[in-house]
């Protein structure tokens, strides 16, 4: 996949109206606060990606919505997609027809590589669980109904614990139902996506990498609540289920989280989502545009050219940073506008 073209209109400090990005491997190169992550902010959203923090932040201060449009190449024709966001949500058209989000999904879309990715891999638990969520969500509509179905139900059982309990047996049947096939689907999944990610971390760092998903039901579902039960009714939660296992990372066997290094955990970082770009080239035939912001922040010279070589072999990627690898063509963001030779 390729793309054409980008226009933006109040979209964070970005004041170009179209960038055309060249095709390959290009750097965006420019000082701090110029734009680099906002043009790659962009062209993620503008291809159905999803990023942190309200909509609202994204938007131009002092105005009212911001404007995205995409134009790609795929091997199955040309799609044209415009984006509307509002703190209220996002309006997607798709070849001029207005679809919900998921239609993206359909196309290659992007990968976004940040910084602040290796929160994944160090942070809470939350923000390794969202990150298989959010994953698993892109390739399975069931996947995004059940998580949808299973938060509520555990919202109301919640609620009944902390009035008394009255009541649970109904909703301990309906956790269960959406929590085992929850579970199932994680799985099933990091049985297809492991052997992925542990071949790309051997490219980046020595060491054996893994992942294990902890699981807070062993056993029977029903019989895990009922033996929490009076914990749950003092604590007024749910203690056991899906919202509550952890993605650990693991290097020779050890999880990072608690003994691992920052470099290490960098690594771990930036070989998920490479195997993430991997995943989604594999599923889609097409290897999606790659988007590496602050490529070769904490990362060793050997580490550097790991990235450069997978990132050279794509049809169409971008390294963001203050300097770009020798023999890239560059791309400069200054005030929020990009320059390129010959764009």
């Amino acid at each position: 996949m390729r793309l054409l073209l980008f226009r933006q209109k109040n979209f964070r400090n970005l004041v170009f109206p179209a960038f055309r990005p060249p095709s390959g491997l290009f750097a965006l190169v420019g000082g701090n606060a110029q734009g680099k992550t906002s043009v790659l902010l962009g062209l993620h959203l503008a291809l159905g990606g999803e990023v942190r923090g309200p909509l609202a932040d994204l938007i131009r201060f002092g105005e009212r919505e911001a404007w995205l449009y995409a134009e790609v190449e795929t091997e199955l024709g040309l799609y044209r997609v415009e984006q509307r966001l509002t703190p209220e949500g996002r309006e997607v058209l798709l070849n001029e027809k207005a679809v919900g989000l998921r239609a993206l999904y359909e196309l290659p879309g992007s990968v976004l590589v940040l910084p602040e990715d290796v929160e994944v891999v160090l942070g809470p638990k939350e923000e390794r669980r969202g990150f298989l969520d959010r994953l698993i969500g892109r390739f399975s509509r069931r996947y995004a109904a059940l998580l949808s179905a299973y938060e509520k139900v555990l919202r109301q059982r919640n609620a009944l614990l902390k009035a008394g309990g009255n009541g649970l047996f109904v909703w301990d049947q309906e956790l269960a139902r959406y929590g085992a096939e929850i579970m199932a689907f994680r799985r099933r999944f990091l049985q297809r996506f492991l052997p992925i990610f542990q071949d790309i971390h051997r490219t980046l760092a020595p060491g054996e990498a893994g992942l294990h998903l902890e699981v807070s039901v062993q056993g029977d579902f029903l019989e895990a609540l009922r033996a929490r039960r009076e914990e749950e009714l003092a604590r007024g939660q749910t203690l056991v289920g899906p919202h509550r296992d952890d993605l650990v990372f693991l290097l020779q066997g050890r999880p990072v989280h608690r003994f691992g290094s920052r470099g290490e955990a960098k690594a771990l970082a930036l070989a998920l989502r490479l195997a993430e770009h991997r995943l989604f080239w594999e599923h889609h035939g097409e290897a999606p545009l790659l988007l590496v912001d602050e490529w070769s922040e904490e990362l060793d010279a050997a580490r550097r050219q790991a990235v450069l070589a997978y990132a050279q072999g794509l049809p169409q990627a971008a390294l963001a940073g203050l300097l770009a690898p020798e023999g890239v063509p560059v791309c400069w963001v200054e005030g929020g506008v990009v320059l390129c030779p010959g764009g």
